[in-house]
């Protein structure tokens, strides 16, 4: 009453939505932010529903069903829900317009930002601020994180810069511990099991020793840095392997050309009729110059991490110095991590990527198996896994051929054109000069 007063005498007009307005930014600044908060607005209410990004939105379903309140919980809604299904077993999601205000309802906003929240907010028009709760993110990451393995490391990219190469080193440590499988592709699976961090733990930590330090090699995660932070937390130690973009990029095309997973990719072998040069243009085309996928585009993604983790949490390491010095990379590595470094320890030489699918029937054959690789990273015993990869690797021989062809030097001029403006982010990050190395 006072402020609309004030507003008044100074001869302004109030705007319809003022009080509507500074009352929600009022909500989001009284957001909950400790688990004694939480805990309590939760007994106090009657049914809930959890609104907002997916992983966030299980992160607390997983917190309700901990605290054995999950028949609290009237539903769930996902911002892109477009049509009503079963989440974990009796939980339903439905688009959040579904779900009516009662009386006897509180509705959950998830967000990572700010922004995010109010992103949310505008599709609850019928929906009272009172019955609308806002949860710190940072406390929504925490309550994950108790959920999941303490890891004290994780190398989390780049993809094809050499990081098989330093899991099978780093193994040979043994104060350190990595599963037997060096990518779990946990980040794929976690959402859809509500006891995805016990079979995480279950299948790939159990019965080890906390005598070492425990991580994982998972290049998949270099764009996944919020994943990393909700699973994780601030406590591991981050590391980055990074390799001259242009072939890097020319490796993972070759890369796709193997696992053929992709419907657009496995349609070159259609128009070819078997590998063929000429596909890495039209990769170029589709992929690369597109923005589709800008996984080499390596400093949008060290910024992303910078936002969670402390430049000195991060080691950046570069594949071409890494081969020439594989010692003393190695040592500091080691170092990094906390534990005595070995003496000699060097970088076995893996070149797993040179093979490309034989054919379009062969690159068809090659997509199922690929499929089915996944679905038994979270699925299946020790034995069921191992059989599949028996199988796996005995077919391969009749549809997978050697490439050794190396990426042609005006494509890499090209491609290092296109990257320049990164390489020069990087070389800020690093804080060091990349001349010599890269270029």
């Amino acid at each position: 009453k006072k402020e609309s007063e004030s507003l008044r005498n100074r001869g302004l007009e109030i705007p319809r939505d003022y009080f509507t307005t500074k009352e929600a930014e009022m909500k989001f600044e009284e957001r909950i932010q400790t688990k004694e908060t939480l805990k309590e607005c939760v007994s106090k209410g009657e049914k809930f529903v959890l609104f907002g990004d997916k992983p966030l939105v299980t992160i607390l379903l997983r917190y309700f069903v901990s605290i054995k309140e999950n028949d609290k919980v009237r539903g769930l809604a996902h911002l892109y829900t477009k049509k009503e299904h079963m989440g974990f077993d009796e939980f339903v999601v439905k688009p959040v317009d579904e779900y009516k205000p009662r009386v006897d309802s509180q509705i959950f906003v998830l967000g990572r930002k700010e922004e995010d929240c109010r992103l949310l907010r505008e599709r609850l028009t019928d929906w009272k601020e009172e019955q609308i709760c806002y949860i710190d993110y940072h406390l929504l990451a925490s309550l994950s994180c108790h959920d999941n393995v303490n890891l004290d490391f994780l190398c989390v990219g780049f993809t094809k810069c050499g990081t098989t190469s330093l899991y099978w080193a780093l193994r040979k440590n043994k104060q350190l511990y990595m599963p037997r499988e060096k990518e779990i592709l946990y980040g794929k699976w976690k959402e859809h099991y509500l006891d995805a961090p016990e079979r995480f733990r279950e299948t790939y930590f159990s019965g080890i020793s906390k005598k070492r330090k425990w991580g994982c090699i998972e290049p998949t995660y270099f764009r996944r840095a919020d994943f990393v932070y909700e699973s994780f937390g601030k406590s591991p130690k981050i590391i980055f392997m990074l390799r001259n973009p242009a072939d890097a990029t020319y490796s993972y095309f070759k890369m796709k050309m193997r696992r053929s997973d992709d419907p657009t990719h496995r349609m070159y072998f259609k128009k070819y009729r078997k590998y063929s040069p000429k596909m890495f243009q039209e990769y170029l085309k589709d992929d690369i110059f597109s923005k589709k996928d800008q996984r080499f585009t390596y400093d949008i993604w060290l910024k992303e991490f910078l936002q969670y983790y402390d430049k000195d949490s991060i080691k950046l390491l570069f594949f071409e110095e890494i081969i020439k010095e594989p010692e003393r990379i190695l040592r500091e590595v080691q170092e990094f991590l906390g534990v005595e470094p070995i003496d000699g320890l060097t970088l076995p030489h893996t070149n797993s990527g040179k093979q490309v699918s034989r054919n379009y029937f062969c690159a068809r054959v090659n997509g199922r198996l690929h499929k089915k690789t996944l679905y038994y990273k979270e699925n299946g015993t020790d034995k069921q896994r191992n059989r599949f990869r028996n199988i796996r690797n005995f077919i391969w021989k009749f549809t997978l051929i050697d490439n050794d062809e190396k990426i042609a030097a005006v494509d890499k001029e090209v491609l290092m054109d296109y990257y320049k403006d990164s390489i020069k982010e990087v070389e800020e990050i690093a804080g060091r000069s990349l001349k010599g190395i890269w270029y």
